[in-house]
């Protein structure tokens, strides 16, 4: 007869084996949990976030904070500022370098640059606008702001060389006024100290084919802008189709600051047309 401390070890030995195969399952489960996290995180597009004229990376600190926490990878590349060339070239390589899908964001002068950039690309699934330009091939900014209201900066940029045709910022005193009234002090100061010379003479640059055309759109409008005039920002909004909608109290950096939350949801559902 077997032994009563027989009976036990073997009841042990049998009790650690299902411990041991529960483990196992539980591993394999969770495993395979994690490696469908990562895929559906990674088929998610990239959003590549393009500054426009009188800024930098650093404006978008808000939307990028917002769609790093909703799991989002962004990429924010910083314009020269130049020309309209060298300025397309940069989001374009950056683009090369990124894996996988992408949607193209664009405030203001970016507006242009992502419309040409993405032209002819596979990988980039929509284009979201933010108080940007939106131009077709030939347009400039200029010849799009004609029979609007021109930019209240205008008669304030401090210019580097010959007026017009040189670099230029935008006098500090008169910022806030201009470009974000409707931000406290201490944010449009803020955005203010971020202010990259903008050559002047690229608002008489023709723009190349647009991409709008052939991808789906999202336009934010500041409806108190005082830099693209809002029924500027309506027209070309609705030319292209874009789903649309209206801030009606922004200013031209209120669509990425005050309503950088809602903003941020328009990006991810123009980010969800890559999910497919």
């Amino acid at each position: 007869m077997i032994s009563q401390q027989v009976r036990q070890r073997r009841v042990r030995r049998g009790y650690r084996a299902v411990s041991a195969m529960v483990g196992f399952l539980l591993t394999l489960a969770l495993m395979a949990v994690a490696v469908a996290s990562v895929s559906a995180s990674d088929s998610r597009p990239t959003i590549v976030l393009v500054h426009g004229g009188w800024a930098g990376p650093g404006s978008w600190s808000q939307v990028v904070g917002r769609l790093n926490d909703d799991g989002f990878v962004t990429v924010t590349p910083t314009l020269a500022l130049d020309s309209l060339a060298g300025d397309v070239a940069i989001v374009q390589q950056t683009l090369d370098q990124i894996p996988g899908k992408k949607v193209l964001v664009g405030h203001s002068y970016g507006g242009e640059v992502i419309t040409n950039a993405a032209f002819g690309r596979s990988d980039v699934v929509s284009l979201v606008y933010t108080a940007a330009f939106a131009p077709d091939e030939g347009e400039s900014l200029a010849s799009l702001g004609a029979g609007y209201n021109p930019p209240a900066a205008l008669p304030h940029l401090i210019f580097s060389g010959t007026p017009f045709a040189s670099p230029c910022l935008i006098d500090p005193a008169y910022f806030r006024a201009d470009f974000a009234q409707d931000l406290n002090p201490n944010l449009a100061a803020a955005l203010n100290a971020q202010q990259r010379a903008f050559n002047f003479p690229i608002f008489f640059s023709p723009s190349g084919p647009a991409a709008w055309h052939n991808l789906p759109t999202w336009y934010a409008v500041s409806g108190a802008d005082r830099m693209i005039d809002p029924a500027l920002e309506r027209a070309m909004a609705a030319r292209m189709g874009a789903h649309t909608v209206v801030f009606e109290d922004a200013s031209h950096a209120g669509g990425f600051t005050h309503y950088a939350a809602r903003f941020s949801k328009m990006i991810e559902q123009a980010a969800a047309q890559g999910d497919d």
